[in-house]
């Protein structure tokens, strides 16, 4: 677990006014927008805008991520070229579909990276999965570089391809969002959650949440500042979770030091993959300032 990634939140990129008021919100990274949520003809100002805002800010501890425009439209490269300059630390990748793209995409930024004298490698890589292809293709494309690092949902663009319909009870997600989380877990990288389109139904925002913890995700994306709370106080382990896990741990090590492989915590089975579940929990709680 390289980073906390607990509410990744999205700001328009051709906003200055809303991206200074960005920087304010405690969520663990930042998604500045280049695509949907900036019109056509302003998208080779607002990435100027963008690379300018990046040089002259301080992030602090938080992960500043750049959605661009797909490569497949004719922004895409010229935002990958710009962007990079200011040296994010992550580029989010609208409508990724194949491990192949990731490739060309790797490629593209190790010649920008050349070009421009920054470190091979730097700028890692989150692809939104917002397409039916890019659920068949999910595992190739979660195994295709090293510089990828997480898999982002994308359930409104989904859902729009599938013709379907967004219910808070997501039984129509399910089998996108368990794909997601597998093919992530199996590459060893984080699993991000969608967005929760409605920014004034906190309490649906929070069971959504709640549900993609359950999945196995490590965080969820927000479209607004209210959200950010909410998300972070789901994805942060809770006090008595992490005297649990501290007790997991302590019984489960004293077991293992007089030669036994299990042993019982109030009654339940302790075993190395609940011990491993726990020092997991506490990671998560000292990267959250908590422990």
């Amino acid at each position: 677990m390289e980073r906390l990634r607990r509410a990744m939140m999205f700001a328009p990129g051709g906003n200055e006014k809303m991206m200074m008021k960005a920087l304010g919100v405690e969520a663990d990274s930042l998604i500045i927008d280049l695509e949907d949520s900036v019109a056509p003809q302003v998208k080779k100002e607002a990435r100027e805008q963008v690379k300018n805002f990046i040089m002259a800010s301080d992030f602090g501890d938080k992960e500043l991520a750049i959605r661009i425009n797909s490569l497949k439209t004719e922004y895409g490269r010229d935002d990958l070229e710009v962007v990079m300059q200011a040296r994010p630390h992550t580029l989010v990748i609208p409508k990724a579909e194949s491990g192949q793209e990731m490739k060309e995409l790797d490629a593209l930024m190790s010649e920008i990276e050349k070009k421009y004298n920054l470190p091979i490698g730097s700028v890692q890589i989150i692809p939104l999965i917002e397409t039916p292809l890019g659920i068949i293709n999910i595992e190739e494309i979660a195994m295709n570089t090293p510089r990828l690092t997480g898999l982002l949902f994308g359930a409104g663009d989904f859902t729009r391809e599938t013709r379907g319909q967004i219910t808070k009870e997501r039984l129509e997600l399910y089998y996108p969002l368990i794909k997601i989380v597998i093919a992530a877990r199996a590459a060893k990288i984080d699993a991000i959650d969608t967005p929760y389109f409605d920014v004034k139904d906190l309490e649906g925002c929070e069971e959504n949440a709640r549900q993609a913890k359950i999945m196995g995700f490590d965080g969820k994306a927000a479209i607004h500042p209210s959200q950010v709370e909410v998300i972070n106080r789901v994805f942060t382990p809770t006090t008595a979770e992490v005297q649990r896990a501290k007790k997991v741990i302590e019984v489960y090590e004293k077991a293992e030091a007089e030669g036994k492989g299990a042993t019982q915590l109030d009654g339940q089975l302790i075993e190395h993959v609940h011990a491993t579940i726990s020092k997991r929990i506490l990671k998560i709680a000292e990267r959250a300032g908590i422990l």
